[in-house]
């Protein structure tokens, strides 16, 4: 491939970059500057307008563009002349991981664009600090998806502190996050009423997993364990292997999930999961991140375990479709329905009905289509080892042991971030 030709306008790139960072981002002000001390280490292109790529003579010219509130990827494509042909083919090659349908505001793309056709050679959708989505032209006009992650590395951090105000405040003191916060209020929310049980002087402890890229954080974390000591009485939590929360006897604070998000009749799988299918319409070599249900139009669709709605879309493949968020290692997907019976931000039950099946998006058949994923990577759902009991088992109640053995061995060392 040519170099690739750097386009200087250094003052409309500082006015470009400062106006289209947005507060909505998931991204807080000082991960935009780390992320942007990323970029310039590996010195990537960034242009400021559409009218750059009429002089940059032959040359492929790469795109760094920060998403602004209302855009959509059909606008971004529009605005640099990149045919409507070809947001069709990214999206067709997006089907199985969706994950331009997740892209928000402050976040960032790479395109590299043939300055002379307009057409768009590779795309890059940057989902965090060591994630990537890539996106490859290949011969025929269609594009190849490839997932990419960096390595990265986890730094173990527990906090600990003391109610002054409500929790939320006293956590954000911390550094937490509203997201951790409100992880942590859904863990114990039947152990603890956070507006009338906690009071001045209660102290809390979290221990948290953190990602780096080298002194970089990339925005990701886990919680491990978390504790409060309400007067005498001791309310914890410990994540297991499992994705669950237990207390210290390996009793599940969460309820346990369904396998199947369909009634009994309708479990006919007509596709498996197989991360090398034959797409039915395409021909081509397609992962199959779920599993197909042979469900006619107006099969209820439910909930396969406690969360919360984090997605109510409309794609052009996969038709309308659901996400629920239902801890911090599980996610669901509903696709091809006909119909929402939720929004976005609603808590749902196990068993909940969300949907009415369908057939929409590109499909050959009614159907429904459902996706498992563990830490946002799909497994097979009729397979996966999923939180399907509702305490430790005996053959992993040793490893929990040494996990909750740990998290007190931390606070009686005081290894803390205290305030």
């Amino acid at each position: 491939m040519k170099h690739f030709r750097t386009i200087t306008l250094a003052t409309a790139v500082i006015a470009f970059s400062l106006a289209l960072f947005i507060p909505t981002s998931k991204h807080t002000l000082k991960g935009k500057d780390e992320r942007n001390e990323l970029v310039d280490e590996h010195q990537i292109v960034i242009n400021s307008a559409p009218s750059s790529l009429d002089s940059a003579e032959t040359q492929p010219v790469r795109v760094h563009y920060f998403v602004k509130v209302g855009d959509t990827l059909s606008d971004i494509f529009s605005a640099w002349g990149i045919p409507y042909l070809t947001l069709q083919e990214i999206l067709s090659a997006d089907l199985e991981s969706l994950q331009l349908d997740m892209i928000k505001p402050g976040e960032y793309l790479e395109l590299i664009i043939d300055s002379k056709t307009r057409a768009l050679l590779a795309l890059t959708y940057h989902i965090s600090l060591v994630e990537q989505a890539i996106y490859t032209l290949e011969e025929g006009g269609k594009f190849a998806y490839e997932f990419k992650e960096i390595e990265s590395e986890w730094r173990e951090t527990l906090y600990s502190g003391t109610i002054n105000g409500s929790f939320s405040v006293s956590a954000h003191k911390l550094g937490f996050s509203s997201t951790q916060v409100a992880n942590i209020t859904r863990i114990l929310r039947d152990k603890i009423n956070f507006s009338r049980s906690l009071r001045a002087g209660d102290r809390f402890n979290v221990w948290v997993n953190q990602q780096y890229l080298g002194d970089h954080p990339t925005g990701t974390s886990e919680i491990q364990a978390v504790s409060f000591q309400l007067g005498s009485r001791e309310v914890a939590a410990f994540l297991a292997d499992d994705g669950r929360f237990y207390d210290r006897e390996g009793n599940s604070l969460e309820r346990a999930f369904n396998r199947y998000p369909v009634d009994s009749q309708y479990r006919r799988i007509t596709s498996s999961f197989n991360p090398k299918r034959k797409h039915p319409v395409t021909g081509r070599v397609s992962p199959h991140n779920g599993t197909d249900f042979a469900t006619p139009v107006g099969a209820p669709v439910y909930s396969t375990g406690d969360g919360r709605v984090v997605g109510v879309r409309n794609h052009p493949y996969a038709g309308k479709y659901l996400i629920i968020e239902h801890n911090s290692v599980y996610k669901t997907r509903y696709l091809h329905l006909h119909k929402f019976l939720v929004k976005k931000g609603q808590q749902v039950k196990r068993g909940q009905k969300i949907a009415i099946s369908g057939a929409t998006g590109r499909l050959t058949g009614p159907h429904l289509h459902f996706e498992v994923l563990v830490r946002n990577r799909p497994v097979d759902p009729m397979k996966a080892d999923l939180p399907i009991s509702s305490s430790i088992s005996g053959k992993d109640k040793a490893a929990f042991n040494i996990r909750v053995s740990k998290f007190d061995s931390l606070i009686s060392e005081g290894t803390s971030s205290d305030t």
